[in-house]
């Protein structure tokens, strides 16, 4: 179990920040795909403001997020983490639905990994945009943003989710969970950024 403090920050171009993180770290993952699917039984998760989430990506993850105590930090959301690898995620799938779970909403997003001395940084690549989150000990976010040539003041503590629901209103667009990207969209971006096209196992939708 641990704490994960993380802030998001919208960008034009993430792959514009490259150099700069050449500059202060090391790349600890390459660009890759990722498949989420976050679970929910009747809704009391989302209503109790907690996560429960299984990540296909180079490896495959179960993750249960849930607020963290204490003071909040603007800009930067907190919470208690715990991870799991999985080695397989269809029968992992098979055991959450037997338990009551059903998939509330999948999404999907290109990633890779720095490391820098005081933090994680996240390049992010969703249907809706590009992203930059920054996950350290909240009074390194702020110096980490500064460094990056990012306004400390425009960290936005929002989930993905929450991020492409207003997206989504700001287009005039109907509510949608979901966010995928298409096939041509996907595979433009496999090639573009030469990473792996599918991750560890196939979703199957009900």
């Amino acid at each position: 179990m641990s704490i994960e403090h993380e802030a998001k920050f919208r960008l034009g171009d993430c792959r514009d920040m490259e150099p700069r993180l050449r500059e202060l770290g090391r790349l600890r993952t390459p660009w890759h795909f990722e498949s989420n699917t976050v679970y929910d039984r009747g809704g009391e998760l989302a209503a109790s403001g907690r996560l429960l989430r299984l990540r296909r990506a180079l490896t495959s993850t179960l993750t249960f997020k849930e607020p963290a105590p204490g003071p909040k930090t603007n800009g930067i959301k907190s919470r208690i983490e715990r991870e799991s690898l999985v080695q397989d995620p269809l029968a992992m799938d098979s055991i959450l639905r037997g338990l009551g779970y059903a998939p509330r909403l999948r999404y999907e997003k290109f990633r890779s990994v720095w490391e820098l001395p005081q933090g994680l940084v996240f390049l992010d690549i969703l249907p809706f945009g590009h992203f930059l989150e920054i996950e350290a000990h909240p009074e390194s976010i702020g110096t980490i943003a500064q460094e990056m040539g990012l306004d400390p003041g425009h960290a936005i503590d929002k989930s993905y989710h929450s991020l492409h629901q207003s997206w989504r209103r700001q287009q005039g667009l109907p509510p949608m969970d979901d966010f995928v990207f298409d096939e041509t969209e996907h595979h433009r971006l496999t090639t573009s950024l030469g990473c792996i096209a599918r991750p560890q196992g196939e979703y199957h939708a009900e």
